[in-house]
């Protein structure tokens, strides 16, 4: 059996190498690798009308909603910010060792709008001052009285020309005998002291009147006149009654008189009662 034959080989010829292609070497692109967006990386987050994207939305819109709630609802918020013309009287007093032992008498805010106080309960009036020496007589005694559902309060008032409040009495004398009062309502009530007299029942109505000053003291049941910023004017129509002493209000506000008689009746009302009748008695 013959064998195959092997292929012939060319001793004297030189090997070579077949041709290969070169391969670059492996260089990293020149541009970094661009970043997801904000939008995609929220989508990744939360899928597009997933339950967990509504549910993250509700609570973005929930969160400042209650907050705001929340600021207007507190308490305090309703009271009226003293800006001109506001007529909301002060609630606070700045001088709590002023009041007897025990007593937390509220501080005043800035700018008080409004101050009105009574004295303590058994303590009476001033009296007007007798004929002096030049032979004057004395100023007739004033009653400012006013009848609710829950009963009548009446308020002595300071017709004593050394009072300095001539003008305030006579211009509220003037509205309540005219029927001005008559129907209109106690807007405002706190634990220390009643408001009312505005015609538009908002704290903010009325008209304006120069104010009168003098150094009695804001006891217990004192009468006051309401005023906003400017101290040379008053409110020609509401006026309040402390129910506390609020001494910090001397000097600061017109006390143009003093409960004498219906301090029970002081401490009973409510915002919204009406004062039923109003008038200026002689005796």
């Amino acid at each position: 059996m013959s064998q195959p034959k092997r292929p012939v080989r060319n001793r004297g010829a030189k090997h070579v190498a077949p041709k290969t292609t070169p391969v670059p070497p492996y260089r990293p692109s020149q541009h970094p690798r661009q970043q997801p967006s904000l939008k995609g990386q929220i989508d990744r987050i939360l899928p597009p009308f997933s339950l967990q994207r509504y549910l993250v939305i509700w609570v973005l819109f929930m969160v400042p909603l209650l907050l705001v709630l929340f600021l207007l609802l507190r308490p305090g918020s309703g009271q009226q910010p003293a800006a001109t013309g506001d007529q909301t009287p002060v609630d606070r007093n700045p001088n709590p060792t002023a009041t007897q032992a025990g007593d937390q008498t509220p501080a005043p805010a800035q700018n008080p709008l409004v101050v009105s106080p009574t004295p303590p309960a058994g303590t009476a009036a001033p009296a007007t001052s007798p004929a002096g020496a030049g032979g004057q007589t004395p100023a007739p005694d004033k009653f400012l009285v006013i009848v609710t559902d829950k009963g009548r309060i009446v308020a002595r008032l300071y017709t004593d020309p050394g009072a300095g409040v001539a003008n305030t009495i006579a211009n509220f004398e003037q509205k309540a005998n005219s029927g001005y009062f008559d129907g209109l309502t106690f807007h405002r009530v706190e634990d220390w002291v009643i408001q009312g007299g505005d015609p538009t029942g908002t704290g903010m109505g009325g008209g304006r009147m120069p104010a009168e000053y003098n150094q009695l003291p804001f006891k217990a049941g004192a009468l006051g006149v309401a005023r906003g910023p400017d101290p040379t004017q008053n409110s020609d129509s509401q006026f309040f009654i402390v129910k506390t002493d609020a001494q910090w209000l001397d000097g600061q506000y017109t006390n143009w008189g003093q409960v004498v008689e219906g301090m029970d009746v002081v401490n009973q009302i409510a915002v919204g009662d009406k004062m039923l009748k109003v008038t200026v008695e002689t005796r």
